[in-house]
């Protein structure tokens, strides 16, 4: 081959490639701003103990302080709380920066900080956890989440499996008694207020353009019928299984992941709708109190198979 004839070799950079207007970073902190309406209203729950909200008050390992402080002072104890679970919250966050840059130091990796993807996915492991959590337990997930979940990987668009759920499971298989405590509920999910708001959120994201509406869709739509399905081995109806849990975060904030997720929009409908099944299916037999993010690993790992349905042809160019 002469070198006329010689092929040019692209260099296409990771994922997402869709063409758009908005940054990363953009997009970033604009899901980071539609999480917030959820972190308000989980440690209101908390703090507040709304009726379907956590029967137990603690933040970290200073709940047994906060009490004494609050009563030496004649402070309501309630905004103290509200105060120290949005404090953790802004911790988990400031930690995920934090490492993220010090791996990438380390790694001698490009400085991405500043995109807010690891501030992301601070806020999002912060949700999920109980505020009784300690926050030894709470660092140790984000380290392993930025770590082991994204940057081993190379960062935005190599990683295989969403990092939060990464870190996630192996808090819980490591000490499922401080992700799981009698009585508490996640951040995220400490009453109905709070999985509206996350609800909200993810409608905001979607009218705005940053997340596509197929697999939020599909995914809720596939708990609601098959609960009614497997309604004999579960604890409640169809709509209170997609108003529970995580599932709403998880649809809206989570399986929408750009990088863990289909790109067509056949895949996008299916990957969805296994997700949706897999929750009820692990709710219905398994034995772990939130089976949502087990199924978002598993189609995270289904993702490069059902990538390979190929779209029409006319759905390519809307694309490119």
């Amino acid at each position: 081959m002469s070198v006329l004839e010689k092929p040019i070799i692209f260099t296409v950079g990771s994922a997402p490639h869709w063409r758009s207007k908005s940054s990363i970073a953009g997009i970033n902190w604009m899901i980071l701003a539609a999480l917030l309406p959820t972190a308000l209203a989980g440690a209101y729950g908390h703090a507040f103990d709304l009726p379907s909200g956590a029967a137990i008050r603690s933040v970290g390992s200073i709940d047994s302080l906060v009490s004494s402080l609050a009563g030496e002072l004649g402070i309501d104890v309630s905004a103290l709380w509200l105060v120290g679970i949005m404090g953790t919250l802004t911790l988990a966050l400031g930690l995920a920066v934090l490492f993220e840059y010090a791996i990438q130091l380390v790694m001698r990796q490009p400085y991405r900080v500043l995109d807010g993807h690891a501030a992301l996915m601070g806020a999002l492991m912060g949700l999920m956890m109980p505020p009784s959590v300690p926050l030894w337990v709470l660092a140790v997930g984000i380290f392993l989440t930025i770590f082991l979940g994204k940057q081993i990987f190379g960062g935005i668009g190599g990683y295989p499996m969403h990092p939060v759920m990464v870190g996630w499971l192996i808090l819980l298989l490591s000490w499922p008694k401080h992700v799981y405590p009698l009585g508490t509920a996640g951040i995220a999910t400490s009453s109905s207020l709070a999985i509206w708001a996350s609800l909200a959120g993810g409608l905001f994201l979607w009218f705005k353009g940053i997340i596509r509406p197929q697999v939020p869709i599909a995914m809720l739509v596939a708990v609601l019928v098959f609960s009614w399905f497997f309604a004999g081995r579960l604890d409640s109806g169809p709509m209170e299984q997609v108003f529970s849990g995580n599932v709403v975060l998880a649809a809206f904030f989570i399986a929408t992941d750009s990088t863990c997720s289909p790109a067509n929009r056949r895949a996008l409908w299916l990957y969805g709708a296994i997700g949706g099944f897999l929750i009820v299916l692990i709710r219905a037999y398994g034995v772990w109190p939130d089976a949502v993010p087990f199924a978002v690993l598993l189609i995270n790992i289904l993702n490069p198979l059902l990538d390979r349905i190929k779209p029409r042809i006319k759905e390519v160019g809307r694309h490119a």
